[in-house]
């Protein structure tokens, strides 16, 4: 499909106008900076160009403002530098827009016999998968695409969405709404689909029917779990948090967790819960660790159970040095699995399944968890001062 001339205006325009957006500008200092005149990207014949609507912070967002604290991010956003050494980029990889243009290569004329009801074109209100893969590779062929060995994602190696346009390929966009309908899913929850895709792809790969389940870490990402675990039928659900826990477990006891236990100073509460309750397994079913705390690494191993299974989402900030793989899987006979992202695209078709499931109301249980205030980019300290002091778990900025 050729541009329109709506779109021909807007790639003029972007040639001249900039746009604002937050910049990772050196990994040996901590903190973004706010760019007023960056240049709007240009699509390329593959990609589409979304206008920004709502972009919500990640975890992973968190440890790239605070990089210096943060080796394991460091490191991911190093791997394929080249002989420049590290260029500033345009952070963030959760967002929800409206295309504004459509390259060349990829509109519906490209596609003959496809309803437009199944196509994206200007105007379509969507998000993406900000993993982009190869494409090529076994991995990539076999399903696998979200484990593609030379991945590169989207505000952690490429220029991201804390912006008000970002560049995507075309096959990563998800249709939220056609012509702009908002309806299904609103900016705000649309904005953090790809987090909670992270929790939909955790719990799904557990298989918690029936089983009892500990989840580690009442962040965004644990009371996800939490809920999704309710909702799947786990038999017994344990919830741990070391910060902020009166507003967190508040809200881990709403969406179904039994038992919850301050591990700030410990986690004996926790394995003499486990031991009186699991004591015919000697230990849960599965472990669900969603915090990248070191401790809670130790804590999944101890309480799981004899050929149970630990499924670990959350990344330390630093390597793992003194982790005890004999006691804790080996003689255990324990499975253990690493999450990353969201298998593409089966994960995002069943999360969009889900929120559109009423009797579900997922989507007052999301909302639950982002901050009331949103926030504009030129906010971004304070916003960040909120989500790294423990007052806000997650937020969104509207561009």
């Amino acid at each position: 499909m050729q541009n329109t001339a709506a779109q021909e205006s807007s790639i003029k325009e972007s040639k001249t106008k900039g746009m604002r957006c937050l910049v990772k500008e050196s990994l040996d200092k901590d903190g973004l900076s706010l760019k007023e005149d960056m240049a709007i990207p240009e699509v390329r014949s593959d990609e589409v160009r979304i206008k920004v609507l709502s972009t919500a912070v990640c975890g992973t967002d968190k440890s790239i403002y605070q990089s210096s604290k943060s080796e394991g991010i460091r490191l991911e956003m190093q791997r394929y530098l080249g002989d420049g050494g590290y260029q500033p980029i345009i952070v963030g990889h959760e967002f929800c827009g409206v295309i504004d243009a459509v390259g060349e290569g990829v509109g519906a004329d490209r596609f003959p016999g496809v309803p437009d009801s199944l196509l994206v074109q200007p105007g379509d209100y969507v998000t993406a998968e900000m993993h982009l893969s190869c494409g090529h590779c076994t991995l990539c062929r076999t399903g696998n695409e979200h484990i593609c060995t030379r991945v590169k994602v989207k505000g952690v190696h490429l220029d991201g969405c804390f912006a008000q346009y970002v560049c995507v390929p075309y096959k990563n966009v998800i249709l939220l709404g056609k012509n702009g309908d908002q309806s299904i899913v609103p900016p705000r929850i649309g904005a953090m689909l790809d987090a909670f895709g992270n929790a939909v792809h955790t719990v799904y790969e557990a298989d918690v029917r029936g089983k009892s389940v500990a989840i580690l870490g009442a962040g965004p990402l644990g009371l996800m779990a939490t809920f999704l675990c309710r909702e799947f039928g786990a038999a017994r659900i344990y919830l741990t948090e070391a910060a902020d826990t009166e507003r967190r477990f508040a809200l881990g006891e709403q969406f179904g967790a039994e038992q919850c236990f301050d591990v700030l100073n410990g986690s004996q509460a926790l394995y003499d819960a486990v031991e009186k309750n699991e004591s015919m397994a000697n230990g849960v079913d599965v472990v669900l660790e969603m915090s990248g705390s070191p401790t809670a690494y130790r804590d999944a191993f101890r309480i799981v159970r004899n050929g149970g299974t630990v499924l670990l989402l959350g990344i330390t900030r630093k390597p793992l040095t003194d982790f005890d793989i004999a006691n804790g899987v080996i003689w255990k006979g324990v499975t253990v699995k690493g999450i990353f992202g969201r298998k593409m695209f089966d994960t995002w078709e069943t999360m969009l399944r889900l929120l559109q499931a009423p009797h579900l109301d997922l989507q007052s249980k999301l909302d639950q968890i982002l901050a009331s205030k949103t926030y504009k980019l030129d906010d971004y300290a304070s916003a960040f001062e909120q989500l790294n002091n423990g007052a806000e778990m997650k937020l969104v900025f509207q561009p």
